[in-house]
This record gives C-alpha cells, sequence and structure tokens, in this order.
C-alpha cells in the first residue's frame, strides 16, 4: 500500500506500532506524522521514529537516549533513541564496515579522483570535496553554495 497521508490515517487507528524509517539523504526528514494523525492511534500504541538522527518524522519525536529511552505523547509510546545500533556495538560495527571497507580499498588503490569516476554509488555518498558543498540538501541547510561534484572532477 502506498504510504500517503490519507492510507497512513486510515491505518493509524488499527495500528498497535508505527515504525518512521523516512530519509532524504543529508536533509532534514519530513514530518510526516502530526499530532492531529497521533491522536487517532489507541492509548497504549508505539511510535518508533527510526528517523529521529535526521530531526524525525513524527510531530512528537524528540531524542531520547539508552537510559531514557521512551515517553508519552497523549497516550501513545515514543521510542525515539538516537542511534538506534549504539545498543549493539559489536554488532553495529561490524556491519558498517562490512559495508564501507570495499569503498575505503578503492580510495586507497585508485585515489580519490579514480575511485569516485569509477563508482557512482561512492560519489553518491561525497558531501563536500576540496571546500565545496556537494550535496544539495546539505548546502540548502547550511546556506551555502552547491556544486555539482561533476564540475569539480569530471567523469571518465
Amino acid at each position: 500500500m502506498l504510504a500517503d497521508e490519507a492510507t497512513v490515517a486510515e491505518a493509524l487507528p488499527q495500528a498497535d506500532l508505527l515504525i518512521g524509517s523516512a530519509l532524504i539523504p543529508g536533509a532534514r526528514t519530513p514530518r510526516l506524522i502530526t499530532r492531529a494523525m497521533l491522536a487517532l492511534m489507541k492509548p497504549g500504541a508505539i511510535v518508533v521514529d527510526v528517523a529521529i538522527d535526521q530531526g524525525g518524522c513524527c510531530e512528537t519525536s524528540r531524542p531520547t537516549t539508552h537510559s531514557e529511552p521512551t515517553y508519552v505523547v497523549d497516550g501513545v509510546l515514543h521510542y525515539c533513541v538516537a542511534n538506534m545500533p549504539g545498543a549493539v556495538p559489536i554488532t553495529a560495527t561490524a556491519g558498517l564496515t562490512n559495508v564501507t571497507l570495499p569503498y575505503i580499498a578503492a580510495l586507497a588503490d585508485q585515489g580519490v579522483a579514480r575511485a569516485l569516476a569509477s563508482d557512482p554509488s561512492l560519489a553518491s555518498g561525497v558531501n563536500v570535496i576540496g571546500g565545496r558543498v556537494t550535496c544539495r540538501p546539505v548546502a540548502d541547510a547550511a546556506g551555502l553554495a552547491y556544486t555539482p561534484l561533476d564540475r569539480i572532477l569530471p567523469r571518465g
């Protein structure tokens, strides 16, 4: 089902658990669930806002910690722990290492320019290079000028 506002509002009264996980890379997460929508949930329902590290996708979300992970708003329990993987640091580190090691090896073996030119997924992760912001959402959020990466490091 499409997660548009009408569909979500229709599902909320029956939901025991809402997991919010929206992401716009480099930008603040959009507020997709308003407090009025949250009021549609039954008392005792739970919101887990995985997007809290980028601001949260629920209007009522605020960052919490592993030592005080929850709070209640309008009868709905919120779990909004920033850096949720920190609860399992060894597993989280192993997972992150497994995904980032090939990028690190490419940068070390080929150098920055060649590695970025040969791997679009690596290039898409560049936010700043040579003092210029190459990620539009980061530039917009920081009020800085945006420069496309291919103007700094032409492909091919």
